[in-house]
């Protein structure tokens, strides 16, 4: 089967990279990178699975086998060796190339060939039982007996997650793949992020924009803009005076965002910041538009 395929069919075999990094610390982001044009080595350690059933939300029923190697010419291998760990839900597993079909099955019925009435998870608060697409009520004693017979809450995973899990069963096994080495020294083939803070920092320079895993910061060099409206007002133009226009900008046109920044001014660099995304947005391109208005500004300035 080829690699281009965009319709998922349960039955279909797909491969496991074991080499993409899971979180790319070097970019301090985690790892949802669009790899639907990367090229995979054919010659890589790859773990295989099959699609059971698909769900509805995106969701799809996985089971992961037991085969760790090199890409094989038929799928045989991999069924033949069973399961690495019991199915698993999964969402968007495949929609960004990272994971990539290999073989069709037309003939695959999940019935007799995953087992599919026997595939079980517990549910809610363990009162509840999905087995064979199914939601059984059952008792809290009977919750808390199925999951000490091995019986799994149902957890929604991710292609990233899933993949550390594999490497520590492998690791368990005494299988070695070196992969801190491997990805250290591919880390530049790798794709890039897409910005998706492009647009926005593109329309508030020469601000800069900064995220970093939920916070997050405008700054501005101090001298960079307006000097000569600060000189007029007998400001210096620092950072700390571009902290307090950020203060009375903000009591004066954006009062409901009152209280939800934090400074952190230096004499050389105005920066500011937030948990919040939505908010440093707003406050971000209503700043930047007032501060190249010359008399709007030279306004302000004069009233502090």
């Amino acid at each position: 089967m080829g690699e281009s395929k965009n319709s998922l069919h349960p039955g279909d075999i797909f491969k496991i990279p074991l080499f993409l990094p899971s979180f790319q610390e070097w970019r301090n982001l985690e790892e949802f990178i669009d790899y639907r044009k990367y090229k995979f080595r054919d010659n890589d350690i790859y773990a295989f699975g099959r699609l059971v059933e698909l769900r509805p939300g995106n969701m799809n029923l996985v089971e992961i086998f037991s085969y760790v190697g090199e890409i094989p010419q038929s799928p045989e291998i991999i069924i033949r060796s069973g399961r690495l760990f019991e199915p698993v839900m999964m969402v968007g597993a495949f929609s960004r190339g990272r994971w990539r079909f290999l073989f069709d099955s037309p003939q695959y019925d999940k019935w007799t060939d995953s087992n599919y009435g026997d595939i079980s998870f517990l549910m809610g608060m363990g009162t509840e039982l999905w087995k064979g697409g199914e939601q059984i009520g059952i008792t809290y004693q009977q919750g808390i007996e199925l999951e000490k017979a091995g019986v799994s809450y149902m957890v929604v995973h991710g292609s990233v997650d899933l993949e550390v899990e594999i490497r520590s069963l492998l690791a368990a096994r005494g299988v070695e793949l070196n992969y801190g080495q491997t990805v250290e020294r591919r880390r530049d083939e790798y794709p890039r992020p897409r910005d998706l803070d492009k647009k926005l920092k593109e329309a508030i320079s020469p601000f800069c924009w900064q995220s970093n895993r939920g916070s997050y910061s405008l700054c501005l060099d101090a001298g960079l803009l307006n000097g000569d409206s600060f000189e007029k007002n007998n400001m210096l133009g620092n950072g700390y005076d571009w902290g307090k226009v950020a203060s009375a900008f903000i009591e004066v046109h954006l009062p409901h965002l009152q209280g939800k920044f934090s400074f952190d001014c230096e004499a050389d660099m105005f920066s500011m910041h937030s948990n919040t995304k939505k908010t440093l947005k707003e406050f971000a391109l209503a700043f930047h538009k007032f501060v190249l208005d010359a008399s709007a500004f030279d306004g302000l300035l004069s009233r502090l």
